[in-house]
């Protein structure tokens, strides 16, 4: 049965949204929360288009779009368009565009209809949206930015003299060479958590990246207590098996220092929150002029969290890497360390 979207019924579609999401694979790292509030947007934004399928009393799919004036007549845009993996091949899809379509032609005399998709034109979802007619625009152009670095391009400062309100970031920028600096200076009572997730950019054979694998070994032969985090997926794990800048990194562990090297497949199913918080970055550093996540955190006796300054934002962050640590001592997480080698 398909019928407008009313409220007790975006906990279990947010549910739906994310799984699917997850699936896609395609570097778009929803919770549940966030998926919650973008329908809940959606609900207040235009809830007579807003369109549900249930089955066994259950909601299984639904549609929105907005509706935007444009030279040509009204248009539907930024249209969400999702079913469970647990009821696709039943049509579901259709009727729900088709009951959605119906309305806004009616209300609104909607005569367009815009929206992004992804994958190969010859794969789901693509080949579904061209046999029911959808074809791809040639002439636009998506752009997207991060709304940071543009304002650091266009020479906007948080500090600067001529920034009546001085807002002021509770992060500093450090560049890949200060991070190394830094963690060569780490000694006896130093303490540093570090999150690698792996990125295409990670292990490159490169004399920055050599470098800062080189600081945090010298960090651990000063006799700081490093626990380095690898996380990846199972692809990305197998392929850097044969890296040698990779297994390097993986065979140099000093002075109760730790390596975890363990799949975020795993982590997703036993530390959902965590997980994301760092997909998302825990806070920015700077690498070759660019604004990027960072995931490295010091614990020592004179710059506790040297990177943040925000006491509520470190406590979260410490809080959350002692769940990661307690279900992996626990034996709830399955997990490779690497650990106590001797110099």
């Amino acid at each position: 049965m398909i019928r407008l979207v009313q409220k007790q019924d975006i906990d279990e579609l947010a549910v739906i949204y994310k799984e699917l999401y997850d699936n896609a694979d395609i570097g778009e790292n929803w919770t549940i929360e966030k998926a919650k509030e973008l329908l809940l947007y959606w609900y207040d934004k235009q809830p007579d288009l807003f369109f549900v399928d249930i089955e066994d009393n259950i909601p299984v799919g639904a549609i929105v779009s907005g509706v935007k004036a444009w030279f040509d007549g009204p248009r539907l845009i930024d249209t969400e368009i999702f079913v469970s993996d647990k009821c696709q091949k039943k049509h579901i899809g259709k009727s729900l565009m088709l009951e959605h379509l119906k309305a806004a032609k009616i209300k609104y005399n909607a005569y367009m209809i815009e929206f992004h998709t992804y994958g190969e034109e010859s794969e789901f979802p693509q080949n579904w949206y061209n046999r029911i007619g959808f074809e791809k625009d040639e002439e636009l152009i998506i752009m997207h930015a991060n709304i940071e670095e543009v304002l650091q391009k266009l020479g906007y400062s948080p500090n600067s003299e001529n920034d009546a309100n001085k807002t002021v970031y509770p992060f500093e920028n450090y560049s890949y060479q200060d991070l190394s600096n830094l963690y060569s200076k780490l000694t006896v009572g130093d303490k540093a958590y570090i999150f690698d997730m792996l990125p295409d950019y990670a292990y490159l054979d490169n004399e920055s990246e050599k470098e800062y694998i080189e600081s945090r070994i010298t960090a651990m032969k000063n006799g700081a207590e490093i626990h380095l985090f690898m996380i990846g997926s199972k692809k990305k794990l197998a392929e850097l098996k044969k890296n040698s800048l990779f297994q390097y990194a993986t065979q140099t562990c000093f002075h109760n220092s730790k390596i975890y090297v363990l799949t975020e497949e795993e982590m997703k199913s036993h530390c959902l929150d965590e997980y994301f918080q760092l997909a998302q970055g825990l806070y920015y550093g700077e690498r070759n002029g660019f604004k990027e996540a960072f995931r490295d955190l010091w614990v020592n006796n004179d710059n506790i969290g040297i990177m943040i300054r925000e006491a509520s934002i470190l406590k979260h962050i410490e809080e959350s890497i002692q769940s990661i640590l307690e279900k992996i001592s626990s034996d709830e997480m399955k997990v490779d360390i690497l650990s106590d080698k001797e110099i």
